[in-house]
């Protein structure tokens, strides 16, 4: 269950967050203006030549249509649906809802197009065999509820998944190229698991929970297991805001799961359903997606009376993806040479360095360790000894990151810099993860390469 002081101190810090903005970063990789293909940097920041001839410049661009609904100007277009965060132009804690990620499997859907969106009509059923009283609320009646507010990172599973093709050698990883820039941090409104099963009775033989929506596609939803609803009750919830706002479409509105500390999926969006059951759930996000496949995993197998959705018991191929690790970036960004796709907006070109102005300076990033807290975040130069940086507040612990910084007397030169994080229980970021064919969960220690003259 959660602390009451961290919740307490959780709340008032959000009003001081959104008040005192940051006040900026000097001499840092601030990206002013982008044209096509061509990066324009800020005074002083400019961005090394590739090491292979320059392509052929683009062609003019046509006008910008996006399916999502939100304004996507300040994200990375890294496909149809999904947006990453610039991760290399961050300043704040709380991060706003228009640098926020977006990752959708389908077209984001509105309430022209499915009525049930409408919150005039939004119903939420929540029934199985695992409670003893079967409910259905509306709007109207969530926000009537009991609510919490909890400030919380969300993480998509493939964040850094780039790691895989850049620095780890891993070619055969799939999926969408994120860099680093699929995590954002905002202060979530809901209704916690704990009243929800305090109103419908949570049976002991219970052994599973599936959010649904089923609204952007047929597919879409993710089970739980129940251990978590038990033991994080007050923390897990239906959302209805993310920093103040009643929920942005793209981000699921009206309703949408709460699941601090998983992957993002595990947050289902447009939340119509809560089955709560006796057997375990089997989705497309847990047999195809959102799982670990490799040498390295076990698939799990599924047992007499579990439930398919959109799946089938042939289809499991391994372990589903559940706590995000802990996990370190500079504000920098990746060099990308061996990804079989470069974002369309990307500030450098396949195999640029970013480059930084000679003399001293300070390296700012963010860390976290969302299972048990960040306790310390350290940095190298150029493969030489692991020095401690400074974490700034806030380091609220549990669910939450910080910002670091270090100072750096920058040389010319090519220099490779490297940051880990650790966390409370003393798990340290690996130098290497093991293969998984999607690209999940990597938490491997970054490099990141500048060029300063």
């Amino acid at each position: 269950m959660s602390n009451p002081k961290h919740q307490a101190q959780s709340d008032a810090l959000a009003q001081d967050i959104l008040r005192g903005a940051d006040t900026g970063r000097r001499g840092m990789f601030h990206v002013a203006a982008w044209g096509a293909a061509t990066a324009m940097a800020a005074p002083g920041v400019a961005m090394a030549q590739a090491p292979a001839p320059a392509p052929a410049a683009a062609p003019a661009a046509a006008p910008r249509r996006s399916i999502l609904t939100k304004d996507d100007s300040r994200l990375l277009n890294i496909g149809a649906t999904v947006r990453s965060g610039r991760y290399w132009e961050f300043t704040t804690w709380q991060t706003p809802v228009e640098q926020f990620y977006v990752r959708n499997h389908y077209p984001t859907p509105n309430p022209e197009a499915r009525p049930v969106l409408d919150r005039r009509n939004w119903r939420l059923r929540i029934h199985g065999n695992g409670i003893e009283r079967e409910l259905e609320i509306g709007y109207e009646d969530l926000l009537r509820m009991p609510a919490r507010s909890l400030l919380a990172t969300m993480e998509c599973h493939g964040n850094a998944r780039t790691i895989f093709w850049e620095q780890l050698g891993m070619r055969d990883v799939t999926g969408g190229n994120w860099v680093m820039g699929a995590i954002g941090l905002a202060e979530w409104r809901y209704v916690p698991m704990s009243h929800i099963l305090g109103l419908v009775g949570l049976k002991p033989t219970a052994k599973a929970c599936l959010f649904w929506s089923g609204v952007d596609g047929a597919d879409m939803g993710r089970p739980l297991p129940i251990r978590e609803l038990i033991e994080r009750g007050d923390d897990i919830g239906i959302c209805y805001q993310m920093n103040g706002n009643d929920l942005h479409l793209d981000h699921g509105a009206p309703v949408r799961a709460f699941v601090p500390g998983y992957g993002g999926a595990a947050s289902t969006k447009w939340l119509t359903e809560i089955k709560i059951a006796e057997h375990n759930f089997w989705t497309r996000l847990n047999v195809t997606g959102e799982v670990f496949i490799g040498p390295s995993f076990t698939a799990p197998r599924p047992e007499p009376g579990d439930e398919f959705r959109g799946a089938t018991a042939e289809q499991i191929r391994g372990p589903m993806v559940e706590w995000m690790p802990v996990k370190s970036t500079l504000t920098v960004p990746l060099v990308i040479e061996h990804s079989q796709s470069l974002p369309s907006n990307y500030p450098l070109q396949r195999g640029q360095l970013p480059m930084l102005s000679a003399g001293p300076q300070t390296m700012r990033g963010y860390a976290w360790g969302p299972q048990f807290g960040l306790a310390k975040v350290e940095y190298r130069i150029d493969g030489g000894a692991w020095q401690e940086a400074r974490i700034l507040a806030p380091n609220l612990g549990r669910y939450t990151w910080a910002r670091f910084e270090f100072p750096w007397n920058a040389t010319p030169g090519d220099h490779v810099i490297e940051t880990r994080a650790t966390d409370t229980r003393g798990t340290t970021q690996p130098a290497e993860v093991p293969f998984n064919l999607l690209g999940m969960a990597n938490n491997a220690i970054p490099r990141f390469r500048i060029r300063v003259a």
